[in-house]
């Protein structure tokens, strides 16, 4: 230990002595530093900081943050604050950085640039403005040397000398972010330290560079990062696109890693595949301010590829949400190495990652200096080209409701407002379309707003396209997501009131009932609240049949799906405490989770047939859920089953391997979920168990690959084929015609028409029948020969905004999206399309809560 400690004692020293003496190295390829850097002495370098060099570990994610609190402590040019924490409390720190200087007045700067993009203050003279950049790092935890660089790049801002950093610091507010996804990232450099060696092994079948399921990538969630900008479902994004808009930045660069077999890519995407309310000079400033990466990599002879691949379509990317507000979004990807790796280009060296990222980096922050007077003027105009495309524009905005869910309005209002719209209540009723919006009940959002741009992202529906292919999904369209009315407003003939910052509902808490307390379905925490009855050991049973009763607070109508509580006997002596209990859980509904809550003193109702004890109104119990998670499945979709029930509805889930499930006692639980994922290895023996379970009582929910398994296994359904499209049935095609055909083929992220059987128990809480579900891919199931079982159908043409081929629709027409069967005891219910995608489809989330909870019920 002794020998140990000292090593690493003469390590730091020798780092301390090396970088305190100013001495430049001799020009070599593989040093990290330019050969002609001089860096304060009094700033500590990263190496020395952390004992080991840059690139022979990963860098802990809790080092990086105490390195950045020492540069700050250390350099007047350094600024840090803690703009959010992870869902693991971890904090996401951004660095400012700048000028000595700057920094006295940043405030004040900060102010000036914003209202450079206000048209009425697009006069102010920019020449003495500093260009803002961002830089941000590991939003994507397992991309090692995103990470890692944002170390010598801070470095080099806070302890560099010499005219050139100085003119670079006067000319430039820099905020550096690192790490975007601190758990993802923790994760991932854990492993890499666990399996590091003193000798560098490139073999890619070596442990280090297979980290394990599910990786660093993602957040404690199982959440893509990268997608959420726009969706800002979880608190990393939260923190950063708040970020964001206190600055709006002149550019954000988003630095990644990809696969291991591919070179270096920057922006510009492809041409043929941005975003129609992309400005296209945009995409010409871009390339230009990209120059500077362009001539590092040249001059070390470093291949790299732009126009291809990559695009700018889904808005909601690091590198293209900031198009929308007048930044530019610049996309950074070089081939991964979490150490030394054997590739079909040569052996990568994670050193050289970083090294080649702090170049590049440093190149584009004094690119952006050079083309600071393009990018200020292009902000500008982007400010007063939003107004003049706002006046040409048809739509003058868009009404919306869902009077039936105050809770899920108000997470689409706070949606709307994270993305700087505003929303102004409806003060006078107003008819579009047949569709009558209500004063009071309704919101407009109008078009003429600074962020116009993003109005029309969210709110537009886009069916046509230049090019079929997409990297990422096609169509987002906001209110479909969230299962909300909306119509374009053609006329600014509507009463609005001033815009309104969204508040959580509360209602008044309901009078202590002498019978029960009834609350509605159709909200959407009414599955939270009750879990809650169940877990406290009250007997709720569900209302079959809408009824009319009278309660503390008038008559009112309780839908299919209502909640009756008995104050009564449960099961056992009724006490006082019970009383109150039940008293203070429906405090809490009304109170914090926006479901209103009504006592009834009669089991007698002014429905016929439908009085408090009747045969109509049905128990359920405790769901307990198993959820298959490990190798080989999505843990995208696993991660949003897990978010919703664990963070959304307080309810426990129990996450187990899929290659443990050989070894449980299934009968321990109600609910075994399967999202996306590989199930060929299940063997014969659980494949039995399984199906004896659920023929006991049990709930087998599938989604994607998980409902095709299921479908096949439990209820001999074969998922349909759906063909090739046309053009793939042709004898010969071109090899060069290949992707196109292979798109047009392809459904990669589009939201389509359902028609949902409200009276179903798994339609329960839903009051139109037209329902929007998220599809990525073909998979659909025939109807049942059981007339009830078809709890959605796509009809025809069921696109309602995305891409997908007329042929695709057409096969699609008819089939089943959402199929509910009873096998023995128990149930079986399969998902073609992902209700809980992304953790935004509030509209379609009550469908997988329903399949828990009512799943005896039919």
């Amino acid at each position: 230990m002794y020998k140990l400690l000292s090593s690493m004692q003469t390590f730091v020293l020798t780092m301390v002595l090396m970088f305190s003496c100013h001495t430049a190295a001799a020009p070599k390829i593989d040093s990290l530093y330019a050969p002609s850097s001089v860096f304060d002495s009094a700033v500590t370098p990263p190496e020395a900081f952390l004992g080991h060099a840059l690139g022979e570990h990963m860098t802990r994610n809790d080092m990086m943050m105490a390195y950045f609190r020492q540069l700050a402590s250390q350099s007047d040019r350094v600024k840090y604050e803690v703009i959010g924490y992870s869902n693991e409390k971890r904090p996401i720190v951004t660095l400012t950085i700048t000028s000595p200087a700057n920094q006295q007045k940043l405030e004040q700067i900060r102010l000036q640039h914003l209202a450079q993009q206000e048209v009425s203050e697009s006069t102010i003279s920019s020449t003495d403005m500093p260009v803002v950049s961002w830089i941000n790092f590991g939003v994507h935890g397992g991309e090692v040397s995103s990470t890692d660089s944002a170390l010598p790049i801070a470095y080099h801002l806070a302890a560099a000398q010499g005219d050139a950093i100085d003119g670079l610091l006067d000319k430039s507010i820099i905020l550096l972010t690192a790490s975007f996804n601190p758990d993802g990232n923790t994760r991932e450099s854990a492993w890499n330290w666990q399996y590091s060696s003193d000798v560098a092994v490139s073999d890619p079948n070596h442990a280090l560079h297979r980290s394990p399921w599910p990786a660093g990538r993602t957040n404690h969630y199982w959440f893509d990062l990268n997608r959420q900008w726009m969706l800002q479902q979880q608190p990393e994004p939260v923190a950063w696109v708040s970020k964001f808009h206190q600055w709006r930045p002149n550019i954000v660069a988003d630095f990644h890693e990809m696969g291991s077999y591919k070179s270096f890519y920057f922006h510009p995407g492809a041409p043929d595949r941005v975003h129609p309310l992309i400005d296209k000079q945009a995409m010409t400033l871009l390339s230009e301010v990209v120059q500077g990466p362009r001539d590092f990599m040249d001059s070390e002879a470093r291949l790299y590829f732009n126009d291809e691949s990559y695009d700018n379509f889904y808005l909601g990317k690091g590198a293209t949400y900031p198009l929308m507000y007048g930044s530019l979004g610049i996309l950074f990807e070089q081939a991964t190495s979490g150490g030394l790796l054997e590739t079909p280009r040569g052996v990568l060296s994670f050193r050289d990652n970083i090294r080649t990222y702090y170049h590049v980096g440093l190149a584009l922050l004094n690119n952006a200096v050079e083309k600071r007077q393009s990018l200020l003027a292009y902000q500008r105009d982007f400010a007063k080209n939003s107004v003049k495309h706002a006046d040409k524009d048809d739509i003058k905005g868009y009404v919306f409701a869902a009077p039936e869910d105050p809770a899920r309005v108000f997470h689409f209002l706070q949606l709307l407002e994270r993305n700087q719209i505003q929303a102004k209540p409806l003060t006078k009723d107003l008819t579009v379309n047949d569709k009558k919006f209500s004063a009071q009940q309704a919101y407009v959002v109008e078009t003429t707003q600074a962020s116009y741009a993003m109005v029309k992202g969210l709110f537009e529906k886009i069916t046509t396209f230049e090019d079929n292919t997409f990297y990422d999904v096609s169509g987002w369209t906001m209110p479909l997501a969230f299962g909300i009315d909306f119509e374009p407003l053609t006329r600014s003939s509507y009463k609005v009131d001033d815009v309104v910052s969204p508040q959580f509902p509360t209602f008044n808490p309901p009078a202590k009932a002498k019978v029960a307390y009834v609350f509605d379905w159709t909200h959407y925490y009414a599955p939270k609240v009750l879990y809650r009855l169940l877990d406290a050991g009250f007997l709720p049973r569900i209302a079959m049949t809408p009824f009319n009763a009278q309660t503390d607070q008038g008559t009112q109508t309780f839908g299919r799906g209502s909640v009756m509580v008995s104050v009564g006997w449960q099961g056992g002596i009724a006490t006082a405490a019970d009383s109150d209990k039940l008293s203070q859980i429906m405090q809490q509904a009304t109170l914090t989770d926006g479901v209103p809550v009504f006592a009834l003193d009669s089991s007698h109702t002014s429905s016929v047939g439908m009085d408090l004890g009747s045969n109509y109104i049905e128990a359920v119990e405790l769901p307990k859920v198993l959820l298959v998670i490990g190798p080989g499945m999505s843990q995208y979709q696993a991660g949003e089953v897990w978010h919703l029930l664990d963070k959304r509805m307080q309810m426990p889930v129990v996450l187990v391997n899929k290659s443990e499930l050989n070894n449980l006692d299934l009968q321990s639980y109600t609910h075994i979920v399967m999202a996306d994922g590989k199930y060929t290895d299940i063997n014969a023996a659980l494949i039995l168990d399984i199906e004896n379970w659920v023929k006991a009582g049990g709930t087998l929910v599938g989604i994607g690959d998980g409902a095709k398994w299921a479908g096949k296994t439990m209820l001999n359904m074969q998922p349909v084929e759906i063909k090739a499209g046309e053009k793939a049935l042709q004898k010969r095609i071109d090899y060069a015609d290949k992707e196109q055909v292979k798109a047009q083929d392809m459904i990669g992220g589009a939201i389509m028409a359902g028609d949902l059987d409200i009276t179903h128990p798994l339609g329960y809480g839903y009051t139109r029948r037209a329902i929007a579900t998220q599809r990525s891919g073909l998979l659909a199931f025939e109807p049942p020969a059981n007339p009830y079982a078809t709890v959605v159908k796509i009809p025809q043409n069921a696109l309602l905004t995305g891409f997908a081929s007329q042929q695709n629709q057409q096969q699609l027409a008819g089939k089943a999206m959402l199929v509910a069967e009873r096998k023995g005891k128990g149930s079986v219910i399969l998902f073609s399309d992902d209700p809980n995608f992304r953790g935004y489809f509030y509209g379609t989330e009550k469908l997988f809560l329903n399949s828990l909870f009512f799943s005896g019920l039919f």
